[in-house]
């Protein structure tokens, strides 16, 4: 094989990009985890001895995420974890979600400042909903693959469509379920699989 066909070769492999699901995965079921507990919470099939209690719930939710899905990786094949392509589309994914705790964190305390702070809650689903929608349309740039842009259609018209519902325990509950459909499913069904490459 020539010097030009492997420099050209190692170049494809090099720019090539998994398609990772972990990060959707364990994020979708951390956070849909959480956002499940906040429905039964405010529909009151739960009682908390006090209400900010519920935000430890999201601690932990975080704290799960971080362990899981940034730190160990779990469910990663290991010699995945070494392809450029796999660190790269990790990092545009990790960026999303860091940009999203800290886009609701600053819409929180913005209302609170205005003073309507019990509303605050309710602008997580549509937020995290439309993160979910870019990260999905930036796999399909990334990957070349058309399949991701149906994910993101569907979360941001579902993160539209949450927003209606806010105020209400439903919210949460519609949340819960969007996750589970735009994050946990296909997250899991990339991790069950061979990468997309």
């Amino acid at each position: 094989m020539s010097t030009l066909a492997m420099t050209a070769s190692d170049a494809a492999e090099t720019d090539s990009v998994i398609i990772d699901g972990s990060m959707p995965f364990w994020a979708g079921l951390s956070f849909g985890t959480a956002s499940f507990v906040n429905y039964l919470v405010l529909s009151g099939a739960v009682h908390l001895p006090h209400p900010g209690m519920i935000g430890l719930v999201w601690m932990g939710a975080t704290a799960a995420f971080l362990l899981f899905g940034v730190i160990l990786k779990l469910g990663v094949d290991p010699m995945t974890k070494v392809h450029p392509g796999f660190r790269r589309y990790r990092a545009v994914w990790g960026s999303l979600i860091l940009g999203a705790m800290f886009l609701v964190g600053a819409f929180i305390a913005m209302l609170m400042q205005f003073g309507v702070g019990d509303k605050a809650p309710f602008i997580s689903s549509p937020i995290t909903l439309c993160i979910y929608g870019i990260g999905w349309r930036m796999a399909a740039v990334m990957s070349g693959r058309k399949w991701p842009n149906l994910l993101a259609v569907g979360a941001f018209l579902c993160a539209i469509y949450t927003a209606t519902l806010a105020g209400t325990p439903q919210q949460y509950l519609v949340h819960t379920l969007c996750i589970v459909v735009f994050a946990v499913l296909p997250g899991l069904t990339l991790l069950l699989r061979k990468p997309a490459v």
